[in-house]
């Protein structure tokens, strides 16, 4: 990694590192993050510093940062050891981790920058990243020197080592951040240089083509497209950034996005750490039988339906509360089929231009017929396919979006694509989309069965400090709770305790449930039972 040090060091070399390791050197220090290079013998090990003002922010931060590393999964970032201790008038959150593979150092920048395929590996692998951290409202720091580069059977792949405990930035600063870094590791040119010249003399980096051999004309035009403001064509969302890269890559960015979302089991509501797809979904029984009598099945064994004539489902729209896992089981679901798969809101697809949004419909069909068999999933689903008879004379253009959706989804039976759809708004979605031979699969999503929220609490409730909690006692006074509501009982029953500093017992998680009623109202229950049975 890069040398970037702004300010002073707390710790300086040959200090005690949490009782076990030495402190080579500082190499990243900046803000309240740092980051150190510590003694391991045969291993790479780094110690990470984040400095605190307060013991409430140093706690939510090591829980945030926990979670973080966890997401990326072992086989990147191994936490060995992580503590908080108190240094001056700073709390300090402390951790030393483990690296597995090769890092990827500025020192050998000049004669091994990276290759095309190595640059498009990484940009996947950050936009993967990115979305997995947006899943979770957690906010990674991408920026040059907090983030590792580590090689991986041929490809890199990164580990961003700090999250900022903040709103979520907009996907056009996400987009920017991945383009300066590849930008760096491919140039070895640092693009703040260009933004300290003033704004009336600033020019755009030149094309990374100029300096890297190996990088193509498309490649470095899409990272000048991500970093100049002024590009009418300039990239502003994960899924462009994924879909423009897909036009000249041979890699197929989203098939990595789903490697990477298998690391989500130590925060989402799974079964055992060794299960996958569907069985990562806890409880739901009727549920997952469903899905796997009428889609799983029909996909992976096509022969017997075909002697009746039966093909596989054109289209799924999983529907029912917010907050109740929809999807996650639509992603886990494509975890099951094990088919490319490509993630989309429709934010991502919404732009200031005429016709783009429809341009951009077109192109995600495109890449998922080019990867076939191939899934596309899409949340908020009301949003990118409205009724058009309650669209306004300003919203006219929404038309042309739900006419260009309908052309291709009639078609993707043929080409092997299945359309996922998730929505808590049934009721708004063009009826002509929700028509048999379009969306063939309406599948109510409702809170989580008795099984299931056993296994929420038992999850949400890991790693605190926990009394005698009868588990199956809350887990009936939970009954029509969404999971989120679940995880806001934990957390508030766990702030109970911090405030009495004890462990958590009955009589918080009692004390949070009288705060926290349920989200679900019998009303929203009565309106998606009413449009399942509608027949629509």
């Amino acid at each position: 990694m890069n040398f970037r040090i702004d300010r002073k060091p707390t710790f300086p070399t040959g200090t005690a590192f949490l009782n076990s390791w030495t402190i080579q050197r500082p190499v990243f220090c900046v803000g309240a993050y740092e980051v150190y290079r510590i003694q391991g013998g045969s291993e790479i090990l780094f110690g990470l510093v984040i400095r605190c003002r307060k013991r409430e922010e140093a706690l939510e931060q090591s829980k945030q940062h926990l979670t973080w590393w966890r997401l990326q999964g072992e086989d990147r970032i191994e936490v060995l050891a992580n503590d908080i201790r108190m240094q001056g008038e700073w709390y300090l959150v402390l951790a030393c981790i483990a690296i597995q593979n090769k890092i990827v150092l500025i020192e050998e920048l000049g004669t091994t920058l990276l290759t095309q395929v190595q640059a498009e590996s990484l940009i996947i692998d950050l936009i993967a990243l990115c979305k997995l951290a947006h899943t979770h409202s957690v906010n990674p720091v991408i920026e040059i020197g907090s983030v590792l580069l580590v090689k991986h059977k041929g490809g890199i792949k990164s580990i961003p080592l700090f999250v900022k405990i903040s709103d979520l930035p907009a996907e056009t600063e996400a987009v920017e951040s991945i383009a300066k870094i590849v930008y760096f590791f491919t140039t070895g040119i640092d693009t703040s240089t260009f933004t300290s010249i003033p704004s009336n003399k600033r020019t755009t980096p030149p094309p990374a083509s100029r300096w890297n051999k190996n990088i193509d004309h498309g490649l470095s035009s899409l990272l000048g497209s991500c970093l100049d403001s002024k590009d009418p064509q300039r990239v502003i969302s994960l899924s462009d950034f994924e879909i423009r890269l897909s036009h000249f890559s041979g890699q197929g960015g989203a098939q990595t996005t789903i490697g990477i979302q298998r690391n989500q089991e130590s925060v989402e509501h799974l079964g055992s750490k060794t299960s996958k797809g569907l069985a990562k979904v806890a409880g739901m029984s009727a549920l997952k039988e469903l899905l796997i009598e009428e889609v799983v099945h029909p996909i992976k064994d096509p022969e017997p339906y075909k002697r009746y004539g039966l093909t596989i489902p054109n289209g799924i729209l999983l529907f029912g509360p917010p907050g109740c896992g929809k999807t996650f089981i639509a992603r886990q679901l494509a975890e099951e089929l094990d088919f490319y798969f490509l993630e989309i809101i429709p934010s991502e697809i919404a732009s200031p231009f005429i016709h783009d949004s429809v341009l951009k419909i077109r192109d995600i069909f495109a890449t998922a017929e080019q990867h076939a068999p191939s899934i596309i999933f899409i949340d908020e689903f009301e949003a990118l396919v409205p009724s058009r008879h309650e669209l306004s004379g300003h919203q006219q253009y929404k038309s042309e979006e739900v006419n260009e959706f309908l052309v291709h989804l009639n078609e993707c039976v043929s080409k092997n694509i299945l359309v996922l759809a998730a929505t808590n708004e049934p009721d708004k979605i063009d009826g002509a989309i929700l028509r048999p031979g379009r969306m063939d699969k309406k599948i109510r999503v409702d809170p989580p069965d008795y099984e299931a929220r056993i296994e929420l609490l038992k999850m949400y409730l890991s790693h605190r400090p926990l009394g005698n909690v009868e588990i199956e006692k809350f887990a009936r006074l939970l009954e029509g709770y969404s999971c989120v509501d679940i995880r806001n009982i934990c957390d508030e029953s766990a702030r109970l305790a911090f405030k009495q500093d004890s462990l958590i017992e009955n009589e918080h998680l009692s004390e949070a449930i009288h705060r926290n009623p349920s989200s679900v109202s019998v009303g929203d229950l009565l309106k998606y039972e009413k449009f399942q049975q509608s027949g629509i």
